[in-house]
């Protein structure tokens, strides 16, 4: 696909695995640094956003600042087509998986805890988990598999080294919350795993992007009253195990033999 599309533009640049490593470690420093800087000498809970103020200087300003980095990275590859669009075949069945995602956020969402907070609340925090889904998938669905894609990387591999990276970085996330970080870097290789099974699902990054987004949305709206936890939230652990368990049982059946050769299949061809 790189090569076609090199000799289509000849504009394209190559985005080594070093390069796209580099560019998580400036992602990850934009948003932590910016965050702790904005704010410093405050109370702040990770991961429980009860206030607009919370959301713009924890959320939407560092993000912000993240995704123009990897708006500017991929502007620079000219690689605006391969990052948004995958051509890598797979089996039909495979589209159960952003229609269960985008199900089940619907499903979770804490609708009663929302409304308590105000509409406009409720629209910031779904802008600011829309942003992190777009920022996040760009960098790691989108600039990440590329990245491995055009290196020689097995699909299976750039599945693979995409997600464990995707929840390495948020092992960053120890400087706010703690130990529980640690958990919460299993928890985000399934999502992103699942995240990449979208993409390869629907052929396109917004996908992946609307249903990180969403996700994020609904499992956060269930912590914006910390005193009153969520019970639908749980669903959330379920309905991922389920499709990693699924994905498992077909992993060889994820995408179509191609012809003349044998695809190596696992999370992908």
């Amino acid at each position: 696909m790189w090569q076609q599309a090199e000799k289509r533009t000849g504009t394209l640049r190559r985005l080594k695995v070093w390069q796209f490593l580099v560019v998580v470690v400036l992602y990850l420093v934009l948003v932590q640094g910016v965050s702790a800087l904005l704010t410093s000498g405050q109370d702040v809970a990770y991961g429980a956003p009860t206030s607009i103020d919370y959301l713009v200087r924890v959320v939407v300003v560092p993000v912000g600042l993240a995704i123009a980095l990897t708006l500017g990275v991929t502007g620079y590859l000219g690689a605006w087509q391969e990052v948004f669009t995958s051509r890598v075949p797979v089996r039909r069945w495979l589209v159960v998986v952003p229609i269960a995602i985008f199900a089940t956020a619907a499903v979770i969402t804490n609708y009663l805890g929302l409304a308590s907070h105000g509409a406009a609340f409720a629209l910031l925090l779904l802008v600011a988990m829309l942003m992190v889904g777009f920022g996040e998938e760009l960098l790691f669905r989108g600039l990440g598999v590329l990245a491995f894609r055009t290196n020689g990387y097995s699909e299976f591999q750039v599945g693979l080294w995409t997600t464990v990276l995707f929840g390495a970085a948020h092992g960053t996330n120890i400087i706010t919350a703690g130990p529980q970080a640690l958990v919460q870097v299993l928890a985000t290789s399934a999502t992103g795993l699942v995240f990449y099974l979208v993409l390869r699902g629907t052929g396109a990054l917004v996908a992946a992007m609307a249903a990180h987004g969403l996700w994020d949305f609904s499992v956060l709206s269930s912590q914006i009253q910390p005193d009153e936890p969520w019970p639908l939230v749980n669903l959330s652990g379920v309905v991922l195990a389920l499709l990693l368990l699924l994905a498992l049982v077909l992993r060889r059946r994820i995408a179509p033999a191609s012809p003349g050769r044998r695809e190596e299949v696992a999370t992908g061809a």
